[in-house]
Parts: structure tokens; C-alpha cells; sequence
């Protein structure tokens, strides 16, 4: 067991830095000891910010560091299967960011890659979705204690009003294909990974996507770009559970509730990320009542802690895994394809 876990970050965007940075530098004998970003200059801002002793220019160099035990992978897409299999290869333990790939062939690559250096003591893992994150147990548990009776309807609304404005401009490399891929539309996967926690994975879905500005600026009164991902996708999907989960998510709308319902023979249960707001009621009630999370199911966030725990032996299989994130790109490509074709797809699809 490493007395000391020495952290090397491969992209730190926001997420990174408003979480995960400050979540690693808080635990005892852990260090994050070098940063890359895309752009040196930007890289150089983190390390200011959070006192990384060294900056890289290149992801290679983040993974060849002596001074590097584990890397986070926090660029886009994109880069993930590239850096991951490198990263694996020479030893050094991985938490990869929740969109883990571009494909379901990438996100495969690095799920057997993990499988393969598991055995010598490396480990990888995802980072969960953090909306929904707090509840997900005790929603887990409401299901399996029978609360709900049979769960027949899982309805998954993740709304924003970012782009109801039609001069809003394109924001954050969000509309480079390059970077993300054609799949990763908005967080349909992220709804998607919070709800199969609870409905089991997709088996088949029917899906259909609407554009309602098809050219935005790039930047608040910058030249005009294509916008090629869709405003609105809604993904309709039969489940090993055998509940329906409908996957709603629109950036076009004013006033927007990001939550998630759950309906079943003998209860309701309705869950607003903002807040970690809980509302459930039984056959005979009057209606909806707040349900605070137990103590006991309360699942406050401690994703750094689990992979350092990892590491250090004192876990042997992560919360989140890179097969995770293979169920989770074959529900994107078979959303896409449903789309694109106008048609049902089952799953799995490769």
C-alpha cells in the first residue's frame, strides 16, 4: 500500500477543478504533482491556482512522470481511449471522466484493457453522474424494499434554459464533433446512467431528436457556426427491469425542472436534483409528501476517497466501472441511430 498517492491530471475543466481538485487535495497523504491542459498557458493557471508543483505539455508526459501514481482524465472525449490505454499500460491507475468515449468501440477497448491490468494490481474506474448522486441508494432502496410495487414507469427530465435563446452562443467545445463525437448529445448519457442504477439497462429503445436553431455564434456576437447537436432528445426505452424509462432532455426551455419520476403499482416517488429533493407517497395518500434520505442510505459525495481507498487495496471493484461505461455508449449510439433512421434498436448492440 502507497504511503503516499501522487495524482497527475490529464485535463482540468471545470469539473476538475471545482470538484475533483479540491476533493483529492483534501485527503491525507495525497498529491497531485502535475497538470496538463490543452493549452500551457491554461494549464499553468490550474497549477498557480492549487499549488501543482509541475505543469506538462502533453498528456505522455503526465503519464511518464516518476512523480505519478494515478491520472485523472478530464479532457473531452476524444482523448479518453488514447490516454486510458496508455495510462494502463504503464502501470498508472485511472479515473476517467463520466462521457468515457466517443463510441462503444473505444469505450470496449478500455473496458478490456482495465479487465486485462486488473490482475497486477492496476485499477480504473468512472466518475458518476453527480446529479442525483446523494439519493441514488436510498431511491435504490425504496425500489428493492418493494415501496413502489412493481415499477413500471421511469420518466427522466433533465431541462436547462441554456440555448432557449436563439442568439445563445455555442459554448465550451460542446459543438465540436471532433471532441465529443456524434453521440454524446447534451447529458443524455448522464440521465441515462442515474436511472438504469435503477431500472436495469435499456434492451430496446425508439428515440427522436429535434434542432430548433440550426445556426448559433460561436461566441457572444462572434461569427456564426452550425449547431450539429440537437436541442431536444427524447429516448424511449424497455428495460431488463421491465419498467419503461423515458430519457427527456431539452437546453431550449425556460424554467426547466431537472428531475426524475418513478411510478409503480403501489407508489410514486419524484426526485429534484436541486437540493437532493425527495417527494414520494403510497397507495392512499393524500398525495405527494418530502422524504428525507436516511442517515443510513445518505450518500454525500467521496468519489476521490473510493479511488484512493482503491488504490490502496482497501477496495477491490470501484461503484462506477469502464463496463458502466460501455452500457452507457450503446444506449448514445442506439439513441442516435433510432433518430437518425427512424427506427427501434435493441440492445446490446455490438
Amino acid at each position: 500500500m502507497p504511503d503516499k498517492v501522487r495524482i497527475g491530471l490529464i485535463g482540468a475543466g471545470n469539473f476538475t477543478t471545482n470538484r475533483l481538485l479540491p476533493g483529492f487535495q483534501k485527503l491525507p497523504n495525497v498529491e497531485v504533482t502535475v497538470v496538463a491542459n490543452r493549452r500551457r498557458e491554461s494549464s499553468e493557471r490550474v497549477a498557480a491556482q492549487f499549488e501543482i508543483p509541475e505543469v506538462a505539455d502533453d498528456f505522455r508526459a503526465v503519464i511518464d512522470n516518476k512523480n505519478v501514481d494515478a491520472v485523472v482524465i478530464g479532457t473531452p472525449p476524444y482523448l479518453h481511449e488514447e490516454a486510458a490505454l496508455a495510462a494502463l499500460d504503464a502501470g498508472k491507475h485511472v479515473i476517467c471522466q463520466t462521457r468515457i468515449s466517443t463510441s462503444a468501440v473505444e469505450a470496449r477497448n478500455m473496458a478490456e484493457k482495465a479487465d486485462q491490468v486488473k490482475p497486477r494490481g492496476i485499477h480504473a474506474m468512472l466518475i458518476p453522474p453527480a446529479p442525483f448522486y446523494r439519493g441514488s441508494r436510498f431511491v435504490k432502496h425504496l425500489i428493492d424494499s418493494g415501496y413502489l410495487g412493481n415499477l413500471h414507469h421511469v420518466l427522466g427530465f433533465n431541462m436547462s434554459a441554456a440555448f432557449a435563446d436563439p442568439k445563445a452562443p455555442l459554448s465550451g467545445g460542446r459543438n465540436d464533433l471532433e471532441l465529443y463525437g456524434p453521440f454524446n448529445a447534451m447529458q443524455l448519457g448522464l440521465s441515462y446512467d442515474v436511472m438504469s442504477r435503477w431500472t436495469g439497462h435499456a434492451t430496446s429503445v425508439v428515440s427522436q431528436r429535434a434542432q430548433f436553431v440550426a445556426e448559433r455564434p460561436v461566441t457572444a456576437g462572434g461569427p456564426i457556426a452550425t449547431n450539429y447537436y440537437p436541442d431536444e432528445v427524447t429516448v424511449i426505452a424497455e428495460t431488463s427491469g421491465g419498467a419503461i424509462a423515458m430519457n427527456l432532455v431539452n437546453y431550449s426551455v425556460l424554467f426547466g425542472d431537472t428531475h426524475i419520476e418513478l411510478y409503480g403499482d403501489q407508489g410514486t416517488v419524484v426526485y429534484r436534483s436541486r437540493g437532493d429533493n425527495i417527494m414520494a407517497a403510497q397507495v392512499g395518500a393524500e398525495g405527494l409528501q418530502p422524504m428525507p434520505i436516511p442517515a443510513e442510505y445518505d450518500q454525500p459525495w467521496a468519489i476521490e476517497d473510493e479511488f484512493v481507498r482503491m488504490i490502496r487495496g482497501e477496495i477491490d471493484q470501484p461503484s462506477f466501472t469502464f463496463w458502466d461505461g460501455v452500457k452507457n455508449m450503446e444506449y448514445l449510439e442506439a439513441a442516435y441511430h433510432s433518430a437518425i433512421d427512424g427506427r427501434r434498436v435493441d440492445l446490446p448492440t455490438g
